[in-house]
This record gives structure tokens, C-alpha cells and sequence, in this order.
């Protein structure tokens, strides 16, 4: 039950003691419940399921790389409810103020209602040991986070998504705006030029474009991968290219919590004046959203430190 009490430490047997304590220290010095958060998003989520007891690797880095993705999880959920928050209560400030439009707080929370979707996909399919769907899902959960992005670098996107209102004119968007890499083109444009070495041509985008090559693949049944099903795979459900498709998912939501920060500092800005006045409201007025604006104002850095990590931990882009 979502409510059992149980930590997360009982879900991600032979997870990493190093990489633990350092998660545990990195929530508990912001002042976050990392085992109250965990049960509100990601214990929560569709289809949830833990990893059966036989099933614990010798190995710590299929466990790791889990505990990883979901943190991600965490703050993705944290947003959508921040988000959500602000525009019930009329939180969301005036298009001229320099901060975000109400448009583009819409679309934003639009959008991360579906990656919670996938990401929680991405996470069934996974652990069943079904790589080649995690796969496809993925390959939608990457483009939602660069949708996502530009909903915050643009209010004249975030706008015509906010406008649309059948599936013909949702469809009219996608191709015009995120189709093909346009979005991620945008965002690494706007990368580009702030100084960030994430161009068309950069060593990450080459790594990318790889990845999004084996996701687009595992969507036509000449996929080589569908045979996978030939050799049963791990006990823990996580035969290597379901751990790629985990690896490349967390990376991607964590470079969306990184370029947020950066390229939009407004967001920012103002999940900070979100959360304060939630806390001037108080406990009763705010109620059990509270936690999750707190989860979403202070846990950027978390998610930003544990790229890092997966970075440096994993395979790195070539």
C-alpha cells in the first residue's frame, strides 16, 4: 500500500551503500522527506511494481541506475503538481512581467502530465524485461522534454500549444514545432548560445542522435532487438538494453530539470515564489501539496548533482 510506512530502501535491494547515503544526504539537506516523496509520486505511479525479492542482482548498477530514474521521477511529479498549484490559485503572473505566461505554465503542466505517463511506462515495461516497448516509449518521453523546454524558452509556442484543440491541430503542432528535432534544436540553439557545448555537431548530440536511432528502430518490426526474446532476460528484468533505455530516460529528464535552470531562469524564480506562498498559506490552506512544492523548488540541485553522477558513473556520451 501507498501508505504502508515502508522507506524506499525495501524497493532497490543491492542498490550502491555509497550511492544511497549520498541520495539520502543530498534530500535530507534540503529539508525534503525523500521516503514521503518517493511514496507520493513514484510509489504512487501506474503500475508500480518493485523488484521481486529473488530477484536482486550481484551487481549494483541495474538497482543504481533505477534509483536514479526514479528520482527523476520525483521531481517531474513535484513539478506538474507545483504547476498545477499556481493555476488554480491564480499564482501565474502577467505575460509582460519577465516571468512565465500563463500559456506557458498551461502547456509546461500539459506536458509533464504525459512524461509522468511515460516515465512510469518507461519503468513497467523495463522491469518486466520488455526493452524493446520501453524503448518506444522513450523515444516519446525524449521528445515531450524537449516540448517541454520549449514551452519555457517561447511564449509564441507555448501559446499555439496552449490553442490547440483537436487532435488535427496537435498534430499540426508536433510537426511544426517538435518533428524531426526541431524542439531540440531550438533548446540546443538557445544552448548554444549562452555558451554550452551542446550544438548539432557536439560530441552529446552525436550520442543523441545514436540513441534516437535505436528508439525509432525499436518501433518497425524489422528491429533486430524483437528477437531478444530468444535468451530469457536477467532475473531483475534488466537485460542491457532495457538498463540503455533507462540510462538514456533518466538522462534526458535530468538535462530537462539542468537546461530549466538555465535557460529558464524564470521557472526558477518562480517555483521559489510559488512555494512561499504555499508556506505563507499554511499546512491547512496548502494541504498535502505543500511537500511537493517544496520537492519541486529544492530538488532541481538534487537532480542536477545526480546527472552528474549517471554521467560520470555510467557511460558517458561519446
Amino acid at each position: 500500500m501507498a501508505g504502508d510506512g515502508i522507506g524506499l530502501d525495501a524497493h532497490y535491494r543491492q542498490v550502491s551503500p555509497q550511492l544511497l547515503a549520498r541520495v539520502r544526504l543530498l534530500w535530507a539537506a534540503r529539508g525534503l522527506d525523500l521516503d514521503a516523496l518517493w511514496r507520493r509520486t513514484v510509489r504512487d505511479s501506474p503500475g508500480f511494481a518493485a523488484l521481486p525479492p529473488e530477484a536482486a542482482p550481484v551487481d549494483s548498477r541495474p538497482v543504481d541506475l533505477l534509483l536514479l530514474f526514479d528520482q527523476g521521477a520525483i521531481w517531474v511529479q513535484c513539478l506538474r503538481a507545483a504547476t498545477g498549484y499556481a493555476l488554480e490559485r491564480g499564482a501565474v503572473g502577467a505575460a509582460g512581467d519577465g516571468g512565465l505566461s500563463v500559456e506557458q505554465v498551461q502547456s509546461l503542466s500539459a506536458v509533464l502530465a504525459r512524461l509522468r505517463q511515460e516515465m512510469a511506462g518507461v519503468r513497467v515495461l523495463a522491469l518486466a524485461g520488455l526493452a524493446t516497448p520501453a524503448l518506444q516509449v522513450a523515444r516519446s518521453l525524449s521528445e515531450d522534454v524537449d516540448t517541454a523546454l520549449l514551452m519555457l524558452l517561447s511564449r509564441k509556442a507555448a501559446r499555439r500549444f496552449a490553442a490547440c484543440r483537436s487532435p488535427q491541430e496537435a498534430g499540426a503542432f508536433w510537426r511544426r514545432h517538435v518533428a524531426g528535432g526541431r524542439a531540440f534544436r531550438t533548446v540546443t540553439e538557445e544552448l548554444y548560445r549562452i555558451g554550452l557545448d551542446y550544438g548539432q555537431d557536439g560530441s552529446y548530440a552525436r550520442w543523441r542522435q545514436e540513441v534516437l536511432l535505436l528508439l525509432g528502430a525499436a518501433a518497425h518490426s524489422s528491429y533486430p532487438g524483437a528477437a531478444a526474446g530468444r535468451h530469457a532476460p536477467p532475473p531483475a528484468g534488466l537485460d542491457p538494453q532495457a538498463q540503455e533505455c533507462l540510462h538514456f530516460a533518466a538522462l534526458r529528464v535530468q538535462e530537462m530539470c539542468v537546461y530549466s535552470l538555465v535557460l529558464g531562469r524564470a521557472l526558477h524564480e518562480q517555483l521559489a515564489a510559488w512555494l512561499a506562498r504555499a508556506e505563507a498559506e499554511g499546512d491547512v490552506a496548502a494541504g498535502p501539496v505543500l511537500p511537493l512544492l517544496r520537492g519541486a523548488a529544492r530538488g532541481g540541485e538534487i537532480i542536477v548533482e545526480q546527472m552528474r553522477w549517471l554521467i560520470s558513473a555510467g557511460d558517458p556520451p561519446r
